[in-house]
């Protein structure tokens, strides 16, 4: 089985600077990591190689930073890593991403079995990019995915939607976004971290070595566009109530009543 693993480097939320001219989020220098839930589907794609076979190919668009992620994928055991970084990429919104990711998708030779992603990213939030690369490659989705069973030519899933276990039978090829409960991610060796750093080799792709043209990438690319940006409110402390439950519970019923959310008379 040939399976694709869509990896995004992000700022640690912590760290996030953003350029208000192009109103878009500063990645260099910044202290990133891989998303959390990408690394949930290079797990679930390392398990799926132990049991079926195959190949792992990691595919990430970002700047040239972004390579130290593909190193982290190929110390986990991804066999192959490709670096999609061009400066015509920058400030492109979801739909100008998945274009590019598709792109790349569609030279690889042979055609991937299995295309992975997380469910969204914990910078932008959106759960866009799989769905737009799957309808650009016009594959069968399958979003939020908990568990992954290959039965021949299909795939049976299960994951949770608004309390209820879905399961569902997909035909190969086709993409699926993970949810965090699928499997846990394994810890990296050292050894395996310093070969990955020293001994492996990226693939570099540019707009030109995927055929495209400037006008697709980027801004310009872009259908949708940022007006503003801003942080969050800091949140303020909160407070633990101990003591027995019936008075923990008198507690919480003085506060939310003090924040007239409860009628005294309730």
């Amino acid at each position: 089985m040939n399976i694709v693993v869509f990896i995004k480097q992000v700022p640690d939320v912590p760290n996030i600077r953003i350029d208000e001219q192009r109103m878009t989020i500063i990645r260099e220098g910044v202290e990133s990591i891989i998303n959390p839930l990408d690394c949930v589907a290079l797990q679930a794609a390392l398990e799926l190689r132990e049991r079926e076979g195959g190949r792992i190919t990691v595919l990430s668009m970002g700047p040239p930073q972004s390579e130290e992620a593909l190193r982290e994928a190929l110390a986990a055991g991804a066999d192959k890593a490709i670096l999609l970084t061009d400066s015509a990429f920058a400030g492109a919104d979801t739909l100008a991403t998945s274009h590019v990711l598709a792109r790349a998708v569609s030279k690889l030779r042979p055609f991937p079995d299995l295309l992975l992603c997380g469910m969204q990213t914990i910078d932008s939030d959106t759960g866009h990019v799989g769905p737009q690369i799957a309808e650009e490659l016009d594959l069968p989705q399958v979003c939020g995915v908990n568990e992954i069973h290959v039965d021949g030519d299909l795939l049976v899933l299960k994951r949770l939607s608004e309390g209820f276990l879905d399961t569902i039978r997909a035909p190969l090829p086709a993409l699926l976004t993970v949810s965090k409960e699928l499997c846990p991610v394994s810890d990296l060796s050292l050894g395996a971290v310093e070969a990955a750093f020293t001994q492996k080799d990226i693939i570099r792709w540019a707009a030109h070595d995927l055929g495209l043209h400037p006008d697709e990438v980027g801004l310009a690319g872009s259908a949708t566009h940022v007006r503003k940006l801003r942080q969050p409110a800091a949140r303020t402390g909160g407070r633990i109530v101990t003591g027995s439950p019936q008075s923990i519970v008198d507690a919480l019923i003085r506060k939310l009543e003090s924040m007239s959310i409860l009628d005294e008379e309730d």
